[in-house]
């Protein structure tokens, strides 16, 4: 099996590293499978800075994982990390790969130097190296290397995207499933200004993804609608807006108009309670003459709804009609204001926005004020 893609090694040793470590390197280079490891630790005792030049020429005399494994942890071991580091970019079997990659990380509980290296990791290498070394940080099952990335995850970039980030918290997400919340719900809020702010609230939402073809389980959707909420209500108003969108449309509505007092407190009503406009649209051809009648209605919320419009379309055509002897268009349109409204006025304003546009359609339109809704 071939491990490795074409490097182009170069066996030679500069000149400069020739001289007591002569006989050390000769074993190394003499060296293959089971002996590499020891071979490698005792050229590391000599010269740190010359083993790290020889270690990338001697993976492909590492015949197996066995023996892969066996060297690059001698290579951590004598604090030769930079080379172990890009040594998953050299291997172009993935399956081999990812074995040595997670045998190493399943070993930091036992090692230190292990944990330490992987730590190191995130701030030493670019975005696509770090990502082979995935598996490791997974998995590694040390409470310290835990402890570490919460607090890493806790002070997010400045910037909208970072992939090294994203595959840290991706790392944390996979190890602690819903147990994740808290941490992202802070970064998130951390992020909230300049930050990952939207790929934090897909994080907590991976974070209690079902397996597929399942359903998410009632605990874990409540946990992830209180974690957002908590999101929602630290953040500024556009933020929270797109916090409740989001927990709408995956069906928490109930959830989404938690946060109406936080997004409009300017429009909360008496009693806790929020007003919109929603109007039943009666088109017709009256003897050539487009017409409409905007049969409108002042709707009273009790802030349960994040969307009222399913709720008032029954009541808005079971009023009575008013063009006679027209050619009707059925069934009638219901439509609502996108969000609540301060008082009376605001449902008159958005009513003669919706007026407007069916002039613009070329309609005569008449609006008549309907019996107000109190949705319960």
């Amino acid at each position: 099996m071939m491990l490795f893609a074409a490097l182009g090694f170069a066996l030679a040793v500069p000149a400069a590293h020739a001289g007591k470590c002569d006989a050390a390197l000769a074993k190394a280079n003499g060296s293959a499978d089971a002996a590499l490891a020891p071979a490698f630790t005792a050229l590391a005792a000599c010269d740190a800075e010359l083993a790290g030049a020889t270690f990338k020429d001697l993976l492909p005399k590492a015949k197996d994982s066995d023996a892969l494994h066996a060297l690059s942890l001698a290579a951590v071991q004598s604090n030769v990390w930079q080379p172990v580091w890009k040594m998953p970019g050299y291997i172009s079997d993935y399956s081999v790969r990812d074995e040595v990659v997670s045998r190493i990380g399943a070993e930091c509980g036992s090692q230190a130097t292990i944990l330490t290296f992987l730590q190191a990791a995130y701030g030493g290498l670019k975005d696509i190296e770090f990502q082979r070394w995935e598996k490791a940080l997974v998995a590694c099952e040390a409470p310290a290397l835990a402890d570490w990335m919460v607090k890493e995850i806790e002070k997010p970039p400045a910037k909208v995207y970072d992939e090294k980030y994203n595959t840290l918290v991706g790392i944390y997400t996979k190890r602690t499933r819903a147990a994740a919340l808290p941490t992202l719900s802070k970064a998130a809020i951390a992020a909230a200004a300049a930050g990952p702010f939207d790929g934090l609230l897909a994080q907590m939402d991976e974070a209690v993804a079902p397996a597929m073809g399942q359903e998410i389980a009632a605990e874990d959707k409540e946990k992830l609608e209180a974690a957002l909420v908590d999101v929602a209500r630290a953040v500024d108003k556009d933020k929270a807006k797109a916090v409740a969108d989001r927990l709408a449309t995956s069906g928490s509505q109930r959830a989404a108009a938690r946060l109406l007092p936080t997004i409009y407190p300017d429009r909360v009503q008496g009693g806790g309670t929020f007003l919109y406009g929603a109007a039943s649209v009666e088109l017709g051809d009256c003897k050539g003459k487009k017409t409409a009648v905007i049969h409108l209605a002042e709707v009273t919320d009790p802030g349960k709804r994040w969307v009222i419009l399913s709720d008032v379309e029954a009541p808005l055509r079971a009023v009575k009609p008013k063009l006679k002897g027209c050619e009707i268009e059925s069934p009638w349109g219901v439509s609502s204001s996108p969000e609540p409204v301060k008082d009376g006025k605001g449902v008159e304003a958005w009513a003669a926005t919706l007026q407007k546009q069916l002039e613009g359609k070329g309609y005569e339109v008449d609006v008549q004020t309907e019996k107000a809704i109190k949705l319960n």
